[in-house]
């Protein structure tokens, strides 16, 4: 069972953008299921690595799209994928130096980080390329 559910609610309606997210959530429930199992480090190393690139991967593909549509919050967004970009590697980082990365700090985190920045940020984004397309 998926710890982490995707809902019509964080559509975007940007194919790319939707895909990756989903991603993101496919990931973060394989990440949480190791770190609950407790039995296989190697299972949680290897989500934590393919987390966190496809976080890198995903937040620069995210800005691309602001860059070609002329988003006017590019600066503001950008920080925030800043921010959760370290946050991530911080957690990642705890966990390669030998602490515990405890279900209960990671769901939290991820639960913020995969829903509320979608609902907000990468809504703003969505309406932004809606109006766009459709003024050209």
């Amino acid at each position: 069972m998926d710890f982490f559910v995707w809902d019509s609610s964080l559509e975007t309606g940007i194919e790319q953008v939707d895909d990756q997210h989903r991603g993101l959530f496919a990931l973060a429930n394989a990440l949480h299921a190791a770190v609950v199992a407790d039995d296989d480090a190697e299972l949680v190393e290897d989500c934590v690595y393919e987390l966190t690139e496809y976080v890198t991967q995903h937040f620069a593909d995210e800005e691309s799209l602001m860059e070609a549509t002329g988003f006017a919050r590019l600066n503001w967004h950008r920080t925030l994928h800043q921010d959760l970009t370290m946050q991530t590697m911080q957690i990642a980082a705890r966990y390669f130096n030998g602490e515990d990365v405890l279900p209960g700090e990671l769901a939290p985190f991820l639960t913020a980080w995969l829903t509320d920045h979608i609902r907000d940020a990468d809504m703003l984004l969505a309406a932004h390329i809606r109006e766009t397309a459709s003024d050209s």
